[in-house]
């Protein structure tokens, strides 16, 4: 009867430790499972047992998707573990004693008998091993039972779903923090963006990219490169006393070959050495960030280090180059608009130039007994260098002058303008041809210098004697194309104006018969090329006159068929040149 009543007595105590363990691993569940802080669901999970069983030290591992374990709560052992990562080769499926640990299969073993643990225990969710509960000796230097192991075990299991809950927790949280932290960045690139482009002025925005660097990164010194013709050259900086040296500095061929290869952010530390390298570190600056326009580097950041002396994140370098490509995009917008404002300018200029050469050569002809008269004017741009005029001395005497200067555009114009200028005021009744002409290469010589030069030819005709004395100063010869069909090239006279002073031009003497055709014309008539690059030459302008001569039209359908003949051969080529023409037709029966 006593053994049975022992028995019993050892049977009910062992269901009531059963029902306490069970007990206590419900409230330990629930305690577990209230948070879903990892430390302290850890720091619980370490410090029960240990105090249930005195255990005098422990620590907790939590593994990662890389298998990568680190200590996250410790107790009877110095802080410093945690925080410490190493990788454990060995597979825990079971709750094991150090001692039993095979070195070769677990080369942590030494490491958790030299901070004396002696008993590990696997912390399984349903999907992996989320961690390791690693516990030391007891106080009562008595061995872990089975019982306990089995307790502790059980305890570890409980923990595992709250530990993932933990860790997923974490994850979510650490994302939805990025995602702050984007939204943040997101708003805060708006407002810069808004500013930016709130303004067209190049100054501007280049402060305004440096104010908004400096505030976003507490950064100690920042600046502004853009990429010009001449390399990269400093905007703006802020934050240095230094620039002086800095500028001589960014200019250093070898830095700018440097800068030019930058395509992506550069931290100066995390590349090789050299001396462009050395040089951006002896003046404290940490990034290079480019600034992209349609992927192609168009400017540059240079930035000093943080305040906080922190280093530059992966996430500061992205925030920093989508700033700077949206501040490139705002420079672009600032200068085509400064370029555009030019060029409006330019177009007001061009058109007035226009509109006072339009107003030097005429848009009227004289009306003569015995002669038609005509000429035309087409610019290969807004303002050309070919110039024409027809000056009637008196009832008796009429000038024909045309000419081309060197060069296009305004300049030409301009000199053109000096040369009519000179023409009108040198000009009298019975003056000499060559002596005008040559106090016009005089005056030309004097104020132009020796790329500015002119072929002019001028030529006056007696309307009572019908002669006609000329002076070729280096012009394409005028022809005098006769009823049936001779012509003579008029070419007599000298040098092209403005080359040297005190240049002897000769005059030229010719009768005007019934029916001749007179024609002067610029370069742009007979060097104007077709698709395949043949010139029109002077051969086909003949061909054209002694057509005309044939037909017997006038001057003005003269011009205007050459005009056709010209358009028609240098179709789908664009006018390179000017092209001007002058000319009259004797009539055949004279008044």
């Amino acid at each position: 009867m006593e053994n049975n009543s022992s028995a019993e007595q050892e049977q009910s105590l062992s269901i009531d430790q059963r029902f306490f363990e069970l007990q206590s691993l419900f409230e330990m569940s629930q305690l577990l499972n209230a948070s879903l802080n990892l430390t302290s669901i850890l720091n619980t999970l370490l410090w029960t047992p240990m105090g249930r069983m005195m255990i005098q030290r422990g620590f907790v591992l939590v593994t990662d998707e890389n298998d990568e374990y680190s200590i996250f709560a410790v107790k009877g052992l110095s802080r410093d573990l945690i925080g410490k990562q190493f990788y454990v080769e060995y597979s825990f499926q079971n709750p094991i004693l150090v001692k039993e640990l095979d070195e070769k299969e677990c080369r942590w073993k030494n490491f958790f008998i030299e901070n004396k643990i002696e008993l590990l225990l696997p912390i399984h969710s349903t999907e992996r091993l989320v961690g390791i509960l690693a516990l030391g000796s007891k106080l009562t230097k008595i061995s872990f039972s089975e019982s306990e192991i089995e307790f502790l075990n059980s305890l570890a299991n409980i923990a595992a779903s709250s530990i993932e809950n933990a860790l997923n927790y974490q994850k979510i949280d650490h994302i939805n923090k990025q995602l702050d932290k984007k939204v943040q960045e997101l708003s805060t690139l708006f407002a810069i963006s808004k500013e930016l482009n709130s303004t067209l002025n190049l100054s501007e925005i280049s402060n305004l990219l440096l104010y908004s660097i400096m505030g976003e990164m507490t950064v100690t010194k920042c600046f502004v490169l853009l990429k010009t013709e001449n390399g990269y050259e400093l905007s703006g900086f802020k934050g240095s006393a230094e620039n002086s040296e800095l500028n001589q500095m960014f200019g250093q061929p070898d830095v700018q070959k440097w800068l030019y290869q930058i395509s992506e952010p550069v931290l100066i530390e995390s590349v090789y050495p050299t001396d462009v390298v050395n040089k951006f570190k002896s003046f404290g600056l940490e990034t290079v960030v480019p600034m992209l326009l349609n992927k192609e580097p168009r400017g540059i950041v240079v930035l000093g280090g943080k305040l906080t002396k922190q280093h530059f994140k992966e996430e500061d370098l992205e925030f920093l180059l989508t700033m700077c490509n949206q501040a490139m995009i705002s420079i672009e917008n600032a200068r085509l608009f400064e370029e555009t404002i030019e060029k409006q300018r330019i177009e007001e200029e061009l058109n007035i130039a226009r509109e006072i050469q339009q107003k030097l050569v005429p848009s009227t002809f004289p009306k003569l007994d015995n002669f038609s008269v005509f000429g035309m004017n087409l610019p290969s741009r807004q303002v050309g260098g070919d110039y024409f005029d027809i000056i009637n001395l008196d009832n008796e005497h009429i000038i024909f002058a045309i000419a081309d200067v060197s060069g296009k555009g305004v300049p030409a114009s301009i000199l053109m303008s000096n040369l009519q200028a000179s023409l009108n005021s040198l000009l009298y009744q019975h003056a000499d041809l060559s002596a005008v002409v040559g106090k016009i290469n005089d005056l030309i010589y004097k104020n132009t210098g020796m790329d500015k030069f002119i072929t002019f030819f001028c030529a006056q005709v007696d309307l009572k004697e019908n002669k006609m004395s000329y002076v070729n100063a280096g012009h394409n010869p005028p022809y005098l194309v006769h009823k049936d069909g001779k012509y003579i090239a008029l070419d007599k006279g000298g040098l092209i104006l403005g080359m040297m002073p005190n240049v002897r031009y000769d005059t030229g003497y010719i009768d005007i018969q019934k029916g001749d055709v007179f024609l002067s014309f610029t370069d742009g008539v007979t060097e104007a090329m077709n698709h395949e690059e043949k010139e029109f030459e002077e051969w086909r302008l003949v061909n054209l006159l002694e057509k005309a001569q044939k037909y017997n039209w006038d001057i003005q359908q003269i011009l205007n068929n050459i005009l056709e003949e010209l358009k028609e051969f240098t179709k789908g080529v664009p006018q390179m040149d000017d092209i001007t023409m002058l000319g009259f037709k004797v009539r055949d029966v004279w008044k």
